[in-house]
């Protein structure tokens, strides 16, 4: 009798553990990682002026800015809407001659050209003795490539009434998104373009 109730009392309890609901597991839905972190500006100002060395030029960039000399002189820092994961742009600084004063008069835009390109802009403007002349144009999107900013500033510098420097600062790989989104800080830049002052020391 006293078997029959232990084999009772445990097929009870097997019966009740088997009747209890299991806890339930709930899953976090699945969210897309981001492996890169983002440590873009939120907004910028022109705060410093930097003088390039080697060029009649001068121009206002954010604080963060700075010149990189080497093979090849950069000109770089970040932008609110850059390439992550700091959102630094760069411009190559380039310099040429002396060379006769006709290539630059050959480079002269003439008129305007009828261009769909809303981005596109040929111009040409006097700076004291520089003349500045401004080419952009939008390159449209590719299968490997977004759509992108060709945009170059050449600055023509007198050397005598035969010939001339070119400096050139070429944007590279800026996209159009990047463009777009902080347009009005890098045409502030450009804008800011100006014969170095001489008085002041250059940056190194």
């Amino acid at each position: 009798m006293k078997h029959n109730r232990i084999w009772i009392l445990l097929a009870a309890l097997l019966i009740c553990s088997c009747d209890k609901p299991r806890p339930i597991v709930s899953t976090p839905p699945a969210t897309e990682e981001s492996s890169e972190p983002d440590y873009r500006p939120q907004s910028l100002t022109l705060d410093k002026t930097l003088h390039l060395i080697d060029y009649p030029l001068q121009i206002r960039v954010p604080d963060r800015w700075d010149i990189r000399y080497g093979a090849i002189t950069i000109l770089q820092g970040p932008i609110p809407h850059g390439p992550k994961p700091d959102g630094v742009i760069h411009l190559m600084l380039s310099r040429r001659g002396p060379l006769p004063k006709a290539i630059m008069d050959a480079l002269k835009p003439a008129t305007k050209p009828t261009t769909k390109d809303i981005y596109f802009r040929d111009e040409m403007r006097t700076i004291g003795k520089l003349q500045i002349h401004e080419q952009r144009s939008l390159q449209p999107a590719t299968a490997q490539d977004p759509a992108l900013v060709k945009w170059a500033i050449i600055a023509y510098e007198p050397i005598d009434k035969d010939n001339i420097r070119m400096y050139q600062i070429t944007f590279l790989r800026l996209t159009l998104d990047e463009f777009e989104k902080d347009r009005q800080l890098l045409e502030s830049m450009i804008a800011s373009i100006a014969p170095s002052e001489e008085e002041t020391p250059t940056l190194k």
